[in-house]
C-alpha cells in the first residue's frame, strides 16, 4: 500500500534509538493460543495433535493444516534440542551486549520455538535445553513467562 503525504504537518519522524511506530491492529491468540497461555501461566506447556493424521503442533492449533481435522491438546515438557542459533551483539539501542537466540525443536512435537538461551558455556546444534519459567507471581499469561532456556 502506498500512502501519499501532501500535508507536511502530517509527516512523522521516528528517532533511530527508542522510537515507537504506531500500530493499528489488535492480535488475538484465538482459542488454542488462549489455552496455551493459560496453561503456561500455570507452569505447563501444551501442544495439539491431529486426531486423523497425528501431526503434532506447537504452538497448539484447533485444526490440522494438512487435513483440516480437529486436534486435541496434550501436555509436553517444553524441553527440546537446538536446531539453529545466533549470537546477538547489539541491543535495540545499538548498545553492546551478548545474547544467544536459538530455534528449538520441542520434544514430542513437530513444532519449534525461538527463544534466548542462558547459563550455557557453549551452545551447539543438537544441544538439549529446557525452559526456565518466571516465578508464579510474575506470570502474565504471555510468551515472556518463559524467562529463557538453559542446557539440560
Amino acid at each position: 500500500m502506498i500512502e501519499k503525504i501532501v500535508d507536511p504537518e502530517k509527516m512523522r519522524h521516528f528517532p533511530p534509538k527508542g522510537g515507537k511506530i504506531e500500530l493499528y491492529w489488535v492480535y488475538t491468540s484465538g482459542r488454542a493460543g488462549e489455552e496455551f497461555f493459560r496453561k503456561l501461566r500455570e507452569g505447563k506447556f501444551i501442544a495439539a495433535k491431529c486426531k486423523k493424521c497425528g501431526h503434532r503442533y506447537f504452538p497448539p492449533r484447533i485444526y490440522c493444516e494438512f487435513d483440516f481435522s480437529e486436534t486435541e491438546f496434550y501436555e509436553i515438557t517444553g524441553e527440546g534440542c537446538v536446531e539453529a542459533f545466533t549470537v546477538a551483539t547489539l541491543d535495540l539501542n545499538e548498545e553492546p551486549m551478548e545474547e544467544v537466540i536459538a530455534m528449538i525443536k520441542l520434544d514430542n512435537t513437530d513444532g519449534k520455538i525461538i527463544h534466548v538461551i542462558k547459563d550455557a558455556k557453549e551452545v551447539c546444534i543438537g544441544m538439549k535445553v529446557r525452559p526456565v519459567l518466571r516465578r508464579p507471581e510474575e506470570m502474565k499469561g504471555n510468551i515472556s513467562d518463559i524467562a529463557y532456556y538453559k542446557p539440560v
